[in-house]
């Protein structure tokens, strides 16, 4: 039962319900219990934790979803602690959810845009409730890159003997790597930059220029009022999280049958506290060779990219 509560609150706090039709119908319980989401990235300019409960009472499920005091408690309080430093995270409204089975005139956040670092603690207080929630994370570092070795010219060398191999620091099971892909589309009314995402769940991969050119092929719609494309070069954007997070996503089944309650690393609450962090190197730029058979290949021609 605690299982299914987790369920409906928790999509509550990650996912905006936009396309609800049907009426929900599941148990609630006695009493509410908290519900707490926060991944902190050393790079944001503003850190948040989402709290919210799981339904209670003799109301219809569907009744209590509209109803705010339903979701948010009153009176909150909510800390980061480092060493030597406590900061109290503001409540706001600034984030609205979009219209669905759950009420839709805010969505209370809890902000603070002080940089938090190093070892954070995460209090919160529930008066209302008369219990206090605690979890604790660490703020993960700066990624490093193995390859492309970022000491030498930004090129991507394609078709040499070895395949162009992806490598940095990425936490096993929990990091994605985008290979972004940019280049012009000239037609007649003007000039548009483009982008096109490669995305991979790894932090170490080869990238072999026919498997790069067959997505291209794949992707980039042959549309006839372009005149000719021409390429502008490659972004590699990494992002990865600390182990709460990956112990999150591998244990975070829903299934009944697999697990008898919801994965949470969070003391008095469901939910989960965590770092991430992202990276990018930008500006890369394809050796002539793979421009010479993107514009040649029968895979590609089609597409009108010219060489320079």
């Amino acid at each position: 039962m605690k299982l299914i509560l987790y369920i409906i609150s928790l999509l509550s706090i990650i996912i905006f319900l936009t396309d609800c039709e049907e009426d929900v119908i599941a148990p609630v319980a006695k009493s509410p219990y908290p519900i707490v989401f926060c991944v902190l990235d050393k790079d944001d300019t503003a850190h948040y934790v989402r709290l919210t409960k799981t339904f209670s009472g003799p109301v219809d499920v569907n009744v209590m979803a509209q109803n705010p005091d339903s979701l948010y408690y009153k009176n909150a309080r909510v800390f980061a602690e480092m060493p030597g430093k406590t900061v109290e995270l503001e409540p706001t409204h600034e984030i609205k959810r979009d219209s669905g089975l759950f009420f839709s005139g805010y969505s209370l956040l809890f902000k603070t845009t002080y940089r938090l670092c190093g070892s954070v603690r995460i209090l919160i207080y529930l008066p209302d409730a008369g219990t206090e929630i605690i979890g604790s994370t660490t703020i993960m570092g700066a990624r490093i890159f193995v390859a492309p070795d970022t000491t030498k010219n930004k090129f991507l060398s394609f078709y040499e003997p070895e395949p162009v191999r992806i490598i940095w620091n990425g936490t096993a099971g929990v990091c994605q790597t985008t290979i972004r892909f940019k280049y012009l589309e000239i037609t007649d009314s003007g000039m548009d930059t483009c982008r096109l995402d490669w995305i991979r769940k790894s932090a170490d991969f080869a990238i072999m220029p026919v498997d790069l050119l067959d997505y291209l092929n794949h992707w980039i719609h042959d549309k006839p009022e372009v005149r000719y494309r021409k390429v502008l070069g490659f972004d590699i954007l990494v992002t990865t999280g600390n182990g709460q997070l990956a112990n999150y996503l591998a244990f975070k089944d829903w299934s009944i049958d697999i697990i008898e309650k919801p994965y949470s690393n969070l003391i008095n609450a469901y939910g989960l506290i965590a770092s991430r962090v992202s990276g990018a190197l930008t500006d890369y730029l394809p050796n002539q060779r793979f421009i010479d058979t993107l514009v040649n290949i029968s895979v590609t021609e089609h597409l009108r990219f010219v060489r320079w």
